[in-house]
């Protein structure tokens, strides 16, 4: 535990001096806080998730699955093992200098039919993917396993959410996901072409026809939020 040492002068019986012993208590009570703010910050909850990370390719796919879980179970297993997992990686293609995406892609299945209460999945950029004019990319909700989707489900999804590139930090979240009885989802993103360039979701470009952006990669982040 850190301590935090003040030191005040003592009061004289003069005005000036009662003022200056003012200020001086006035300097101990805001320091006072700050310390007790600063230990609340080092002492703050940290919390454990669920991870699926799908690596992404331009003009290859490729999947990897890993998941964590959010209590402290038997060494080497979690238990949200197996919730949310990789499916399918995405391909992004060109036509120039456009990119485009020409299959429905379903990235990540959330499987929720044995839990009870609500979840989360966000899906992160785990990778610098430098080298992009623009890389919005949006990311769709199907209430359905990713095995049973088809190109009416991308269409009409459940929810979206895009997912701007422009530093590491990127993301795109679902934030009300229910459990139980039928709570199958897929994650993914709807087939767009010849060019990707809708300003409200995915529009992809890059900076000339020659050049080689690097494809990003994908972590999908499950979570219970009640």
């Amino acid at each position: 535990m850190m301590s935090l040492e003040i030191t005040t002068p003592e009061l004289a019986s003069d005005g000036m001096d009662l003022q200056a012993g003012t200020r001086s208590r006035r300097r101990r009570r805001s320091l006072t806080w700050f310390a007790f703010g600063l230990v609340g910050l080092i002492m703050g909850a940290v919390w454990a998730v669920g991870l699926a990370t799908s690596t992404s390719a331009l003009g290859s796919t490729a999947t990897a699955a890993q998941v964590f879980g959010t209590e402290p179970p038997a060494a080497g297993t979690s238990q949200y093992a197996g919730l949310v997992a990789a499916n399918t990686a995405l391909t992004i293609a060109f036509n120039g200098t456009w990119g485009n995406i020409v299959a429905d892609t379903a990235m990540f299945d959330v499987n929720l039919t044995a839990e009870t209460g609500t979840y989360f999945v966000a899906v992160y950029l785990n990778n610098n993917a430098t080298g992009w004019s623009v890389l919005n990319l949006e990311f769709r909700q199907v209430n359905k396993t990713c095995t049973n989707t088809g190109a009416s489900d991308w269409a009409s999804p459940a929810a979206t959410s895009v997912m701007v590139v422009e530093t590491e930090d990127a993301w795109a979240v679902f934030p009300s996901l229910a459990s139980g009885a039928g709570a199958d989802y897929c994650i993914g993103i709807e087939a767009i072409t010849p060019k990707a360039n809708d300003t409200a979701g995915t529009y992809i470009r890059k900076p000339s026809p020659g050049s080689s952006p690097t494809a990003p990669v994908f972590v999908a982040m499950l979570n219970r939020s009640a």
